[in-house]
């Protein structure tokens, strides 16, 4: 029985500053809308230092300390699992700059769930701010949250 199969590796954090949460406005037509920071993790690469490098690349942000706060995990179009390492930060330096994935901007939290978010992105916001979930699951049949 073969135990290996294709996985996509990614990542998204939720940078905070005081009551403020930075959000980027993707222009990816594939997925565009609201959603956070993030991208692809690297060979050889750790799960936190990608987070802090695609941060950086997106925001021109240095975070620090990022804290993982819980996965999402799905099947794309050719049927490879795909996992989302969710991340939340609040310590950062640097100046904010836009980048070509889209233009940023700081919202509350009552700003951003009112906002036009990225498809079903309202889905994996609670595993940003309720610490009673840490995991995501899409599988075509299900949508849940543990």
């Amino acid at each position: 029985m073969d135990r290996t199969e294709s996985v996509t590796l990614t990542n998204m954090c939720m940078i905070t500053n005081a009551d403020k949460i930075l959000v980027l406005n993707r222009v990816d037509p594939n997925w565009p809308g609201l959603t956070f920071p993030g991208g692809h993790i690297e060979a050889h690469e750790s799960i936190t230092e990608s987070v802090i490098r695609e941060v950086q690349e997106e925001t021109n942000l240095t975070i620090t300390q990022p804290k993982l706060v819980g996965v999402k995990q799905f099947y794309d179009a050719e049927h490879h699992r795909y996992l989302v390492f969710f991340y939340r930060a609040n310590q950062f330096s640097g100046e904010l700059k836009s980048s070509r994935e889209g233009n940023l901007k700081w919202l509350t939290k009552e700003e951003l769930l009112q906002s036009p978010l990225a498809p079903n992105f309202d889905h994996d916001l609670p595993l940003f701010f309720d610490e009673q979930f840490n995991e995501h699951l899409l599988d075509g049949q299900r949508d849940v949250l543990f």
